[in-house]
């Protein structure tokens, strides 16, 4: 076998990823309330939750609902390297795509609420922040309150989580929830505009 006939035999497939807008705005027609926007997050609102993240040297960060990668890639361009991004997305077609556009992180295709499962023992109180990229607002109290509960389970005791949404007032109820919560910022470009928010426990 010659040279160039082993490189030929030798060379992966090249996998195709679908756009990334387009695969948005399918999974969007197929469960509208699962996706909060039929736009993808614009670079201003990928921008603020980067530049509110914490993570230590020894610390992770999980996103809850990674959709097709916008803020997962935000995180990655803060200089969070991939081995410590964990995105749990429980749309299967999602999940995949996440896997074909960045193979560098964990993608954990299941339900946010058994983080703690999903990541593994030795990785719970090690998660430096949590990116919540679900609409919480449409979500019922009862399984909001559950996805407050497991974002707590995994995170020391006083950090914060981070909350992008397209509401202009808090979107979860800090008093039924027990949180102490804040605007980080907003961004009018994106569509719709959007606001970070930051929550700990009161």
């Amino acid at each position: 076998m010659s040279q160039s006939e082993f490189t030929v035999a030798e060379k992966a497939p090249a996998v195709k990823v679908p756009p990334a807008a387009l695969l948005f705005f399918q999974r969007w027609l197929a469960a509208p309330l699962s996706m909060g926007s039929v736009f993808p997050s614009s670079i201003g609102l990928k921008r603020l939750v980067a530049k509110n993240l914490i993570c230590g040297p020894d610390e992770v960060i999980v996103e809850f609902g990674g959709g097709t990668g916008a803020i997962t890639k935000a995180v990655l361009d803060a200089g969070i390297p991939g081995s410590k991004l964990y995105s749990i997305e429980i749309d299967t077609e999602l999940a995949r795509y996440l896997r074909l556009s960045h193979p560098d992180i964990h993608v954990l295709h299941g339900d946010c609420r058994e983080a703690d499962k999903l990541i593994g023992k030795s990785l719970i109180g090690k998660v430096g922040t949590v990116i919540v990229g679900i609409p919480m607002v449409m979500l019922p109290f009862a399984l909001q309150k559950e996805i407050v509960e497991a974002i707590f389970r995994i995170m020391p005791a006083g950090n914060r989580f981070l909350l992008y949404t397209y509401c202009a007032t808090s979107p979860l109820s800090l008093r039924k929830l027990g949180l102490k919560g804040e605007r980080l910022g907003w961004t009018p470009l994106n569509l719709p505009p959007a606001s970070v928010w930051g929550y700990t426990k009161a």
